[in-house]
């Protein structure tokens, strides 16, 4: 398999899969030691500029979404020079939102900082306000290539941009660190500057090298460029508004957390306890100021949530595969393949992320300790876990309903869950006895009504018909299974002397094993799920001789 030629859905999800490992680990070697260099003070600058430029990005991946759903229906179709027309203009309308966007951030930088309660941030705003422009454009050409069900170039871009992170982000902190954390962590912010302007110059050269090899065939009628202009927008302005409401909801994190932290007035004797080391204790006066606000913000977007966003890297790329593969399939009518493609991108989505969730939740003292040398948001991150089900759910829904046409759907469902979101952020982090913890209850109601709301359209739109025992009790009582087996696996590595440390990776080892041996002994995989994998025939032979396959 080339690297010009397409792949199906899961093979493609397997590429991407496979390239957000190399970028979780360059991710890793990045923000780890990035922690340790400018610790909760300069993470809280870090993650404000981040989450602003997330949100600009976010929004602009609407009309990426859009390109890929036309590039696959004209590619379908055979007409490859409409395709060709459909980038030029995602290029223009995705470069002015680029422009405007950088813009935007880079002249009202002090507004922000200071509408945030977090004036030190504006100089990391600044130098984070490129980037917008140049994973604009960047989109637009990933967009076009998963539309042709080529995910390499989408895949080596996004390694290419981790990277460069990793290499000058790094580089950046340590050479401003001993002026200021604030100079450092501008200095980080700046290396995301770069190399997503690295990641830009690959893509455009991948696309000029293979130019010449594409075909420019033309079947049916060639759409004017305003007919094309218009169906974009169309397509992508609720997607980008779904996408907007989606990154929204790190925006009220963002916006709530640090506000609502400095309306408690006296904390309990047990945030003394547990957050003694964030607090100076000789000038502390029982209420949370912004230092101390911005240190809890850091500890949970910097820790807890770093570490629950890492089992989402299959579903993005689940998610990024299948639009294009639907959209395909119904541009031919071929609706059996529609039927198995919602049902095995959804089964998949589950069988990973159930055990993702539980695993995580139960190693979430020692995970933060291994990776990130702190524990302090171990009980965050186990709460915050509960949610992965219901985000990776999200993540595939959305793009099904996309696929079959239904943009607003998804747009509305978010309005809804980030209204709930900012509810349940009002009324519990307020509240001395839950503070900080309050956060990740909210993101959890957030989801799980999203994922409830999605369901429901699906079932109207689609007619697939879902088995829950399959879909549900089997995947989650080998989860639980699972998280038994690991938890006193934990507390065995610890008898013998391990520790938390040592016996973190062992109890991984173990609880993978001991979830895929429940998956198939439960009848939580069956052989059409194994078809569907690249190269399923021969999987599902070896599984059948060996007796661990049902069909």
């Amino acid at each position: 398999m080339g690297l010009r030629s397409r792949q199906t859905f899961l093979q493609g999800a397997l590429i991407l899969v496979i390239s957000s490992i190399f970028v979780k680990i360059f991710g890793a070697v990045f923000k780890i030691p990035l922690v340790r260099l400018i610790e909760e003070d300069g993470i809280g600058f870090f993650n404000t500029a981040y989450t602003l430029y997330a949100f600009f990005v976010l929004a602009a991946r609407g009309i990426s979404v859009a390109v890929s759903k036309m590039v696959a229906e004209s590619n379908t179709l055979g007409n490859a020079r409409e395709s060709n027309r459909i980038l030029k203009i995602s290029l223009v309308i995705l470069g002015s939102i680029g422009v405007v966007g950088t813009g935007f951030l880079y002249f009202y930088a002090e507004g922000f900082a200071a509408l945030l309660k977090n004036p030190n941030a504006s100089a990391s705003i600044k130098a984070i306000a490129p980037s917008v422009m140049f994973v604009a454009l960047v989109s637009a050409f990933r967009g076009y290539f998963q539309g042709q069900q080529n995910m390499y170039p989408t895949a080596f871009s996004e390694v290419i941009e981790s990277f460069g992170k990793l290499v000058f982000g790094i580089a950046l902190a340590w050479l401003f660190i001993g002026e200021s954390v604030e100079k450092a962590a501008t200095g980080a912010v700046f290396g995301v500057t770069t190399s997503t302007f690295l990641s830009l110059v690959f893509i455009v050269l991948f696309f000029a090298i293979t130019k010449r090899e594409r075909s420019i065939s033309i079947v049916g009628r060639l759409r004017s460029r305003r007919e094309i202009a218009k169906e974009l927008v169309v397509i992508a302005f609720p997607i980008t508004i779904g996408v907007a409401v989606s990154s929204l909801t790190n925006v009220v994190d963002m916006m709530t957390i640090t506000r609502r932290l400095q309306d408690i007035t006296q904390v309990t004797p047990e945030f003394m306890e547990k957050y003694k080391s964030l607090i100076n204790a000789e000038s502390f006066s029982g209420a949370i100021d912004s230092d101390l606000a911005n240190k809890l913000y850091g500890l949970y977007s910097g820790y807890a949530l770093q570490m629950f966003n890492l089992p989402l890297t299959m579903i993005v790329a689940l998610a990024t595969s299948v639009l294009p593969a639907i959209s395909g399939a119904l541009a031919k009518h071929d609706m059996n393949m529609v039927d198995k493609t919602v049902k095995s991108v959804i089964k998949t989505t589950i069988l990973f992320s159930l055990p993702a969730s539980v695993g995580l939740a139960v190693l979430a003292e020692p995970v933060l300790l291994l990776i990130l040398n702190s524990s302090l948001a171990a009980n965050l991150l186990s709460v915050v876990c509960v949610a992965i089900v219901f985000v990776s759910l999200v993540q595939v829904t959305n793009a099904i309903l996309q696929a079959y046409g239904k943009m607003t759907v998804p747009v509305v469902n978010m309005v809804i869950g980030g209204a709930v979101k900012v509810v349940c952020n009002y009324a519990l982090i307020a509240n001395p006895a839950l503070n900080i913890d309050g956060a990740p209850i909210g993101t959890i109601a957030c989801y799980f009504v999203i994922t409830v709301l999605n369901f429901i359209h699906i079932k109207r739109v689609c007619g697939v018909k879902f088995g829950v025992l399959d879909l549900a009790v089997k995947p989650i009582l080998a989860s639980a299974g699972m998280g038994a087996v690991v938890y006193y696996a934990m507390v065995w590595f610890g008898n013998i002397g391990l520790g938390l440390k040592a016996g973190v990776l062992p109890a991984i080892v173990v609880g993978v094993a001991v979830y895929v041996v429940l998956a198939f002994a439960l009848g939580a995989v069956r052989e059409v799920d194994i078809l569907m994998l690249p190269g399923g025939r021969a999987i599902a032979y070896k599984l059948k001789r060996m007796k661990l396959l049902r069909s």
